[in-house]
């Protein structure tokens, strides 16, 4: 019996290394047919689950699971997936082939003649499909009801005519129409009756799908505009007005029964609209702003650039009013006769660059405003002295928060983002300032009895009884730190947040790191530990999860959910947690957790699970998770490829402190041999232990699925910032005694043949070290910043701000000015020191990177390039930071390797590397080939 079990073991393992030996590495070539998961939804009643699973390049499926049964049904090319309130119908999208979309480009189709998306309707109660062709958009009800709404492509054949399902339509202008516009669709889903209406610009479903409001359109310079109004109960359609002009976004109350739009009758291209209301009692709409209206600031009037919705219960209609735009005298200078300046001016609010970039929505710009129905009254609740408002309850609520930044403008070139903070009375209008120059995220109560903020000076949580004109301090007596304990840059740390309130704001609920805390805000009673201490005892990090979203409170009196993550050893999963009672674990394991949702109306979950090895695909459970089952398996093609490990390792920086990181290896790793390393990192990684990395072309790093399959060690170690100033050094400390712990731990580790890699921040860190060491045989920076003293002064273009602010407060972390922390600035600059750097550098800088600018990269290449020092600067012709085009993430993914493959596996170097590729033959060659 003995020998027969030591038989069966034999065949167990030779069967194991057969199948491992019959795997193969990853090439780039795989990239395009791996699948990426996304769409999740459930339906209301629990009992459908439907996700998309789309190939890198190609066309997907949309999956359809049925939860009792088991069965899954998909249909190709289908996307975003929305099912019926009443679960018995999914809507999606179908996509055109993608040959025969990628054919149309290179025929050089223009975009407006693209093959279009399909509408489809698939009743899940009988399992008929519906289709529509030329779809632009569609809307389903939020509550129950059974219409829904789609806008659909007009074929160009189609008459201008305006005339369906009535007769009361204008009859046709003869101007060349310039409206977008459609054929509206607007459908009973459960009996399949609809209208169709043609020429229309503009529409909206009622939350309840039991009203459509929209516009029809016909014309040019003599626009004609009918709106429309739609009732589901009544299967009846009312003409509201009609009229030459311009109307637009038509918004319905939540139950359908009050209706508001914008008309204008200028025919000039700068338009000024007056804003109509009406509901099912009125004959007609009543124009409520216009410029002459006196609630509002002289001169203003209602803006097409602004939001339009009511409030929940449909007693507020809010709207976006600014100042009357004025149209400008025709320009009659000739190009050559203008000139073209920028004014930059010491004392501007913001610098010019910042200015540009935020032009156009400043143009757009519009303060909010409200139209009480019941009492017919307008308020204006924004000014130009107070441009944000934030209401709250769905729009219900008495009392909204107002914030103004804009006496702190300037600061925000150098120092942090400064707001004031206003309780406003959406009933008068009253505005009352609370707080001055506060840095920190400033809200609401749901009821609006309190306002609640982080004090960052003293790491203080307050509130403010709104009633009783009263601030009082809530977490400066509990034994516990609120602040970010892992901050390490030169500002005030942030709060790890805030959960929520309990019903009627008697409680608001706080994060510490690890627990959650129910606190008084009037501060008559004590704090309680919700978590009753478990997550600063056991080192576990405790989130609240919202699994209904439209809840405005947090119900104690029932479980909640939690997620947990262990910092230690990396295990995470879901709590459940009842009020005066231990938190009970309901799934914990060494894997990543997330993305739970609940289905509405019924008790049934679906989540996401992932490790190094297991894509995050789809499992459902109920809510005690004793039932959870694996819904997808999007990448079965996995099994064929040689995959890899992950482990958790520590070591003690050159600080004396303890670190930790991570550090991948082939699932047919071989202790007797040797591999060479690739050291990647930012700041800290290791709590990204159970990430799954899909095979794919990067923006700007290196992907350990590939570089382990392809025979290569990936270590990741975590980094601190202890010593403000010395950055660099800090780095050095963390990634050096790292990568020495790991070649003095493991033998497997070819020490001669260990590299460097890292974007941006990492880039810089990079740039840094290979100034310091000689460590390392080679290295690749992404975006790297080497002249701390001309990027001090530089600007982000892509935001157009300065860029002082990260090198005196956040990630750059020096802590002073150029001219006070000079000495900082050259020390932890690599260009100053580059006649040390011995490791050849391959880097990657954009020009249109609008974070780290492009000559920051230029300036350490011209300075090995004088230097005699091998260097490579890949620079990719409109790309920003990280690319987006895929193919620049493919090739950069090619060159990676192939720079990586000569200098650690000894592989001959491509011609790009020898021989460049000349101007003349850009386009032509990729270089790629390798030397002989």
């Amino acid at each position: 019996m003995k020998h027969l079990l030591t038989a069966v073991i034999a065949c167990l393992l030779a069967s194991n290394l057969m199948a491992q030996s019959s795997k193969i590495p990853l090439k780039h070539s795989d990239y395009d047919g791996w699948k990426n998961l996304k769409n999740q939804k459930i339906s209301n009643d629990g009992n459908w689950i439907s996700y998309e699973v789309n190939p890198q390049k190609g066309d997907g499926y949309l999956y359809l699971y049925q939860v009792k049964s088991g069965e899954l049904d998909s249909v190709s090319r289908a996307y975003n997936p929305v099912f019926s309130p009443n679960s018995e119908v999914l809507i999606y999208r179908i996509k055109a082939p993608f040959d025969t979309i990628r054919q149309a480009k290179l025929d050089k189709k223009k975009k407006e003649d693209l093959p279009k998306d399909s509408l489809a309707i698939w009743n899940l109660k009988n399992g008929n499909k519906q289709g529509f062709a030329n779809l632009k958009s569609f809307q389903m009800p939020k509550e129950e009801g059974e219409w829904m709404a789609a806008l659909m492509n007009m074929p160009k054949h189609a008459k201008d005519s305006i005339k369906a399902d009535s007769s009361e339509f204008p009859k046709k202008s003869k101007h060349k129409d310039k409206i977008k516009k459609g054929e509206l669709i607007i459908l009973n889903m459960s009996t399949g009756k609809s209208h169709t209406y043609p020429n229309v610009s503009n529409y909206e479903l009622s939350e309840n799908g039991n009203a459509v409001g929209f516009v029809q359109s016909e014309g040019d310079s003599l626009v004609h505009s009918t709106v429309n109004w739609f009732r589901a109960e009544q299967d009846d359609l009312k003409i509201i007005f009609n009229q030459d002009g311009y109307a637009q976004k038509t918004s319905l109350s939540s139950d359908g029964e009050q209706i508001s739009f914008l008309f204008s009758s200028d025919t000039t291209k700068q338009k000024c609209f007056e804003l109509y209301y009406a509901n099912a009692k009125m004959d007609s709409p009543k124009r409520i702003v216009d410029t002459l209206s006196t609630e509002i600031q002289n001169n203003w009037t209602a803006s097409e650039n602004g939001d339009i919705y009511f409030s929940r219960d449909g007693e507020h209609l809010f709207f976006g009013v600014a100042p009357k735009p004025i149209n400008e005298p025709k320009d009659t200078l000739l190009e050559e006769e203008k000139y073209h300046l920028d004014v930059w001016n010491w004392k501007d609010p913001l610098i010019q660059p910042q200015q540009k970039v935020q032009a156009e929505k400043e143009k757009k710009r519009t303060y909010l405003a409200v139209f009480q129905t019941k009492d017919q009254k307008i308020i204006q609740l924004a000014n130009k002295e107070i441009p944000n408002v934030k209401v709250y309850d769905h729009g219900n609520s008495a009392f909204a928060l107002g914030s103004s930044a804009l006496a702190y403008r300037q600061l925000i070139s150098w120092d942090d983002r400064y707001a004031d903070y206003y309780i406003i009375d959406t009933r008068t209008g009253k505005q009352e300032l609370i707080l001055q120059k506060k840095n920190s995220r400033v809200s609401l109560s749901p009821t609006q009895k309190y306002l609640i903020w982080f004090e960052t000076q003293d790491s203080t949580w307050y509130s403010y009884d709104r009633e009783k004109r009263l601030s009082r301090a809530l977490t400066n007596k509990i034994k516990a730190n609120f602040f970010d304990e892992w901050h390490d840059t030169p500002s005030d740390p942030s709060p790890y947040g805030l959960v929520g309130w309990t019903k009627d704001d008697k409680s608001v609920i706080i994060k510490d790191r690890y627990d959650l805390w129910k606190i008084d805000p009037k501060g008559e009673k004590g704090a309680i530990n919700l978590t009753n201490g478990l997550g600063r005892r056991d080192k576990i990090r405790f989130d609240y999860i919202q699994l209904d979203k439209e809840e405005l409170f947090v119900n104690l009196k029932k479980p909640i959910l939690l997620r947990a993550f262990q910092e230690q050893n990396k295990k995470s999963g879901f709590y459940q947690l009842q009020e005066d009672k231990e938190p009970q674990a309901l799934l914990f394991a060494d894997a990543s957790f997330f993305k739970a949702v609940k289905a509405k109306n019924a008790g049934r979950l679906i989540w996401s699970r992932s490790t190094f090895v297991d894509y995050p695909n789809v499992w459902t459970s109920n809510l005690d998770l004793s039932d959870r089952k694996q819904v997808s398996d999007a990448n079965p093609q996995q099994r064929n490829y040689i995959w890899g490990n992950v482990e958790l390792v520590d070591w003690t920086s050159g600080d004396g402190e303890k670190l930790q990181g991570l550090l991948y290896k082939s699932e047919n790793f071989d202790p007797k041999k040797k591999y060479p390393m690739l050291v990647y990192f930012y700041e800290r990684t290791s709590d990204r232990m159970h990430r799954h990395h899909v095979p794919q072309p990067n923006w700007s790093i290196i992907n350990p699925s590939y570089c382990v399959s392809n025979g290569y060690i990936v270590f990741m170690p975590d980094i601190t910032y202890h010593k403000v100033g010395y950055p660099g050094e800090c780095a050095y400390s963390s990634i050096v005694t790292g990568t020495l712990a790991m070649m003095n731990r493991y033998d497997f580790i070819d020490k001669e043949n260990i590299a460097l890699q890292g974007q941006s921040w990492g880039g810089y860190q990079i740039a840094y070290l290979v100034t310091r060491t000689n460590l390392f045989k080679c290295a690749m920076a992404g975006a790297p910043v080497s002249n701390m003293t001309s990027a001090y002064g530089g600007i982000r273009w892509e935001s157009g701000m300065s860029r002082m602010f990260q090198y005196e407060h956040t990630q750059s972390r020096i802590g002073g000015t150029l001219w006070n922390s000079t000495l900082q600035y050259i020390e932890n600059s690599p260009v100053f020191f580059a006649p040390k750097i011995e490791t050849p550098l391959l880097m990657m800088h954009n020009d249109h990177d609008g974070a780290v600018p492009w000559y920051q990269g230029i300036e350490l290449f011209m300075a090995m390039r004088r230097l005699h020092k091998p260097c490579w600067m890949l620079s990719y012709n409109d790309e920003g930071h990280n690319l987006k085009r895929r193919a620049d993430r493919m090739d950069l993914s090619i060159r990676t390797m192939q720079f990586f493959d000569h200098y650690l596996k000894g592989k001959p170097a491509p011609v790009w590397m020898t021989d460049g590729i000349p101007a003349v033959d850009k386009g032509k060659t990729d270089g790629y080939e390798l030397e002989k």
